[in-house]
């Protein structure tokens, strides 16, 4: 698993642009792209499964380059982009068209997308918010979009723009429960526990000393 671009949260006098975090998972011979908000990294033609966390403007656009991927959503979050209310700022009316050039497939908790590689429902930022759990060789690394933002979301709970905050703060500790590593939609990756311990060097003694 790889970084590809990090994410950042900017604040200006003229608005928050934000960049997510954008994140390459190779297994079982697929390439997994979780998140598309920005441009860099591999060209789209590389990329077979891409897995949007949500649907906020600064997760999905770009999502139309990647017109040989499967593109996953949680179904609520699909049909929350068919009509988002007018006061929610954050989910843009367009992304319904946008993904309409896609090949869209409704994903859910507990899908596997590869050997090692499972969706996690993570609801309460949006009605359909995701992460991917994946295993790896230094423990289970989430991918959490901005259902945890950042290591201060997972200390202190969630904060801001939130669909449903009883949810998003249940998600928060579903996360802590799962996560050895936490891979954050807008701040560098994490542990949230010790890593395992390296064994000790043998130990040789000189005869005489």
């Amino acid at each position: 698993m790889a970084t590809l671009l990090e994410g950042h949260s900017l604040t200006s006098g003229q608005g928050n642009p934000s960049f997510c975090g954008v994140y390459l998972v190779e297994a079982a011979a697929r390439r997994i792209l979780f998140d598309c908000g920005h441009p860099g990294g591999l060209t789209p033609a590389d990329i077979d499964v891409v897995v949007l966390s949500h649907g906020h403007w600064d997760h999905l656009q770009n999502v139309d380059l990647f017109d040989t991927a499967t593109v996953l959503l949680h179904g609520d979050e699909l049909r929350y982009l068919a009509d988002p209310p007018a006061h929610d700022r954050a989910t843009p009316r367009w992304a319904h068209a946008v993904l309409s050039t896609s090949e869209v497939r409704e994903t859910g908790d507990g899908a596997e997308i590869a050997d090692g590689v499972r969706v996690v429902h993570l609801p309460g930022h949006t009605p359909g918010s995701i992460g991917l759990a994946v295993t790896t060789e230094t423990g289970m690394a989430v991918l959490t979009g901005d259902a945890v933002a950042s290591a201060r979301v997972l200390r202190e709970g969630p904060s801001g723009l939130q669909w449903d905050t009883a949810l998003a703060t249940a998600s928060v500790a579903r996360v802590r429960q799962l996560a050895d590593v936490v891979h954050p939609g807008h701040g560098l990756p994490f542990r949230t526990s010790a890593p395992p311990p390296r064994p000790a060097p043998l130990a040789f003694r000189v005869p005489g000393r």
